[in-house]
């Protein structure tokens, strides 16, 4: 119950339309389809009309969703979902992906999500190149949710499938609890009052496509600071990959550690896969990728906690922690940090 509590919170806000950013528009109203909502739990999942939303469940690594595969997106002629790629008919040529829709026989483009087949058992299973059997059926899809796959909200990386409108019970998709860490606070930086980027902390840019100058900068709103990081100019996706990181922190004499921060980011396409925080033992040239327990939704530029980063593998040495930025000509999505902190137990 608590779970679709929080998600019809996000869709009253969407109705709301309450925004953070200086240029945003109020959502129109939002109709909860006949059917309600679900979780993303394996005997609750998440409906297309949720998905395309671009609903998200921080309770789960990755969300369960059902649908009615109806077509497919002709990555043939464009990677963008629209009129003139999404084909309702077989015989099929692309094996990628699929379109699931709320009904069986809907047409309507619009009212349909894409689903990504990555290489393996699901796609060989469920693309209508080869089982044109598939079209009209029912079916349950684990797979990330909350980011646009062909430039619309989809299912991204679909790990596991089930006939019918149920997923699989054997397989725990609920997301491992983070340790609590509890102490002292050894380091904080990057707070929403500094008016300027601490001096100690250091922007290395790794690579930068023709014409952007910088990724990450310290911003300004409304009199609320953090530290910047896109790769979007002149109009366009570029790719980019830079490290913004701290001073080197001493965590001699604990026994645990762990690195916090707060963020937002509404528009996601790779940030996900591609965006981290980071940390290096001092004197090492290579970054070690750290998980972020918790992002934000795609609603707003509301910032939330990352979640407590486990960093007792490093409790006795100095490191430096950060956050990498990577971007490709299909995403280079804006990320927004503030308020960082390290904190320890003896």
């Amino acid at each position: 119950m608590k779970n679709i509590k929080i998600i019809l919170s996000m869709l009253v806000l969407m109705t709301l339309g309450l925004g953070a950013c200086n240029d945003e528009l109020a959502q129109p109203p939002v109709i909860i389809p006949e059917g309600g909502i679900g979780t993303g739990a394996w005997d609750n999942p998440m409906t297309v009309y949720q998905v395309g939303l671009g609903s998200v469940n921080n309770a789960f690594e990755s969300c369960w969703v059902k649908g009615y595969i109806v077509g497919y997106v002709n990555i043939d002629v464009a990677n963008v979902l629209k009129d003139e790629t999404a084909v309702f008919t077989t015989p099929a040529t692309v094996k990628t992906n699929i379109l699931l829709a709320a009904t069986a026989d809907e047409k309507d483009w619009t009212k349909c999500i894409p689903v990504q087949l990555p290489s393996g058992p699901v796609r060989n299973a469920l693309n209508v190149a080869d089982h044109a059997d598939n079209m009209g059926k029912e079916v349950c899809i684990l797979g990330s949710t909350g980011s646009k796959y062909c430039s619309a909200y989809g299912l991204r990386s679909a790990s596991a499938y089930k006939w019918g409108d149920k997923g699989d019970e054997s397989i725990d998709n609920k997301k491992p609890e983070t340790p609590v860490v509890t102490g002292q606070t050894i380091y904080s930086a990057l707070d929403a009052s500094d008016s300027s980027l601490d001096p100690e902390w250091t922007i290395e840019n790794v690579s930068l496509a023709t014409g952007l100058n910088y990724v990450w900068s310290w911003k300004d709103y409304n009199g609320q600071y953090y530290l910047n990081a896109s790769a979007y100019a002149q109009n366009k996706a570029n790719a980019a990959l830079a490290y913004c990181y701290s001073p080197v922190i001493s965590l001699d004499g604990f026994a645990t550690a762990a690195f916090s921060f707060e963020h937002a980011a509404k528009f996601q396409t790779t940030i996900k896969e591609l965006c981290k925080a980071v940390v290096r033992a001092e004197g090492a040239t290579e970054w070690t990728d750290l998980e972020i327990p918790t992002w934000p939704g795609t609603t707003s530029w509301a910032f939330v906690n990352s979640g407590e980063i486990d960093l007792s593998a490093y409790v006795g040495k100095k490191v430096q922690i950060g956050f990498k930025y990577e971007s490709s000509d299909a995403g280079a999505d804006t990320w927004e940090i503030k308020n960082v902190k390290v904190t320890g137990t003896k």
